[in-house]
């Protein structure tokens, strides 16, 4: 079986949120010691030959980008006043009103960790938040959710997706003050900015 397979039993399909999460071979041994971003320019097809790595070029940006994050969102959690949770409370019951789950809990805290993420949208609306996502955290999670039910965001397009994450990221730092974001989260939408414009200038120059 696989998440949301439809040849499965009510009881395990149902509600299902399971995900399936590749990786990719070799990626932290061809890479160990390098420092994000600036490996990440230095990925092209040939290194990939050369380190024989088994991924698109796509796939192996993803894998540089969540090795990365993963230790900065653990910092934002750990370091950064999180997301006032009255306000999380009124969101959460105005999105179930419009059959929309906004879900938190210790597990989806470990497997948001696990992939360098404070939240996560998913392509049918529903979101997993971390219980202790910081203001960026929380904010861009709810455009995501807008860009889904807008209509603009297309599953499974890669520069669609990429072009979303750029103008996420590029709203939540023209309002960091409305959003009460800080400084140190400020650093970090940045660099991850920055990062998805690189993809996706190496996207458009047929690198993937």
């Amino acid at each position: 079986m696989q998440p949301g397979d439809a040849n499965g039993p009510p009881e395990q399909v149902v509600n299902c949120r399971c995900v399936t999460v590749g990786v990719l071979a070799g990626f932290n041994e061809a890479w160990k010691g390098k420092v994000y971003p600036e490996y990440a320019k230095e990925i092209t097809p040939d290194v990939l030959d050369a380190e024989g790595l088994d991924g698109t070029l796509s796939e192996i940006l993803a894998g540089s980008y969540a090795q990365f994050n993963s230790e900065k969102t653990v910092d934002i959690i750990n370091k950064q006043k999180p997301m006032n949770p009255e306000v999380i409370k009124r969101v959460k019951e105005s999105l179930l009103k419009k059959g929309t789950i906004l879900d938190q809990s210790v597990e989806i805290d470990k497997y948001l960790e696990s992939r360098g993420k404070e939240g996560i949208t998913y392509s049918d609306g529903t979101i997993i938040m971390h219980t202790k996502v910081s203001a960026s955290g929380f904010f861009e999670e709810l455009i995501h959710y807008g860009q889904i039910k807008n209509g603009r965001a297309i599953y499974g397009d890669e520069r669609n997706t990429i072009l979303m994450e750029i103008e996420a990221k590029e709203k939540l730092i023209r309002n960091k003050k409305s959003y009460d974001i800080t400084d140190y989260e400020i650093e970090i939408l940045t660099d991850s900015l920055n990062w998805y414009k690189n993809s996706l200038d190496i996207l458009e120059k047929g690198g993937a």
